[in-house]
């Protein structure tokens, strides 16, 4: 706090130095203010140079670190909501959840695995096939359109995710197959275990600042603004505005899930 401060004040006192200077330049003769100019010139960069280091230090005044309880979200009937993606909205963390070089989606008995994975923009994802027969990956999402034709093993390359919203997988051979990456620009974020349970990184954050809550089931994203949540207890419990649906079985009618996924071709959510 005390180097916090010792900033702001020298900032400001360049700041004020360089309103004086600017002032003499008006009232001095021609030939002083030429001689003057070359001091102005000088003093006007390092304000320049000053004014970003003032602004961060006087942003993270207006901030404070922050360290949420681990989170346990729940649906109506009180049961624990798995493949749930909570983020911070407008928040930064000093250790920058460092995600691995390319995330991986695997596909496992005929189904995505793990079924919902969230990663920052830039992320590679790979797509390996574990299963016996071969699938056909592809996406209408417009976050990221790409189409994995059939493939086994890991014969598919990586794909990269390199714009922020939710990208809607599906599997053209196996209509029951459905997968979600979500993208986002922040830091920090994470999904659910299968006990809905979550933990998300120290960070700081204005006091404007939300928690948003997406899932499969949710008709739109939950928002909470930090400053009406409980923090006080040992677990931040949430229930979610939803009930859980039932897994679609593997032998619904053909094409019903690729003719769910195409209103992604338009629609944003």
């Amino acid at each position: 706090m005390v180097i916090k401060w010792l900033c702001i004040m020298q900032c400001v006192s360049q700041l004020r130095r360089w309103c004086l200077r600017q002032r003499r330049f008006f009232t001095q003769t021609p030939f002083e203010a030429l001689r003057f100019v070359r001091h102005v010139r000088v003093s006007g960069r390092r304000l320049a140079a000053s004014l970003p280091l003032l602004a961060f230090i006087l942003g993270a005044a207006d901030s404070a670190a922050t360290t949420l309880p681990p989170l346990q979200l729940v649906d109506q009937a009180g049961q624990p909501v798995s493949d749930a993606v909570a983020r911070i909205e407008q928040s930064q963390t000093s250790a920058a959840q460092e995600g691995p070089a390319v995330a991986v989606m695997d596909q496992v008995d005929l189904s995505f695995s793990p079924k919902v994975i969230a990663i920052s923009t830039g992320t590679r994802v790979q797509f390996p096939n574990s299963d016996d027969t071969r699938h056909h990956v592809y996406s209408f999402s417009p976050a990221k359109t790409f189409e994995l034709r059939l493939f086994r093993g890991n014969e598919a390359p990586p794909v990269e995710f390199d714009q922020a919203g939710l990208v809607v997988i599906g599997c053209n051979i196996h209509d029951a197959m459905v997968g979600y990456i979500y993208v986002t620009n922040g830091q920090v974020y994470g999904v659910t275990d299968a006990d809905g349970g979550l933990m998300l990184p120290t960070f700081t954050a204005p006091e404007s600042a939300e928690l948003l809550i997406w899932h499969p089931d949710m008709d739109d994203p939950l928002a909470l603004p930090l400053a009406g949540l409980d923090t006080s207890g040992d677990l931040l419990r949430i229930e979610l505005p939803m009930t859980q649906r039932q897994p679609e079985p593997a032998s619904g009618a053909a094409g019903g899930l690729r003719n769910r996924l195409q209103q992604y071709k338009t629609n944003d959510d």
